[in-house]
């Protein structure tokens, strides 16, 4: 009985702990997000008018990947530049970041929740919340 209670609570606290932070699986962060809104000091901004860029998430590795920004046409097709920023994925007390890499620039961002539908995304400015983006 004390081996089951032993092999219980690990278990039973990995699940806390993924709900408390609201990241089950980091790979479904894997696709398109749209920004629904963005925060700093206290107030929120809601953008406006047509769809902006689409941040895209690919996974090379289980803990490497790129993002890049895509803009929809309205053929139902996106545009991109050439330009992807690199990532690594790392855990650091208990938080997740996602820490970008560049020729220029190093930086780095906290998955503050992550959800099939749902991402947060905080730096030291801003916190970012997006939905999933859907195609028509």
């Amino acid at each position: 009985m004390h081996k089951s209670i032993i092999i219980t609570i690990p278990v039973c606290l990995q699940f806390i702990f993924c709900n408390i932070n609201g990241i089950g699986d980091i790979r479904i962060i894997e696709g398109m997000w749209e920004i629904y809104s963005v925060s700093s000091k206290g107030e929120v901004f809601y953008p406006k008018g047509e769809s902006p860029l689409i941040d895209y998430y690919v996974f090379d590795s289980d803990s490497t990947g790129t993002k890049k920004k895509l803009k929809p046409n309205l053929n139902k097709t996106f545009s991109s530049s050439l330009d992807e920023i690199d990532f690594k994925i790392r855990k650091i007390d208990g938080e997740i970041y996602l820490n970008y890499f560049s020729n220029s620039n190093n930086w780095k961002e906290r998955i503050k929740k992550l959800t099939k539908n749902e991402l947060v995304i905080t730096n030291t400015k801003y916190e970012y919340h997006y939905k999933r983006f859907e195609t028509n």
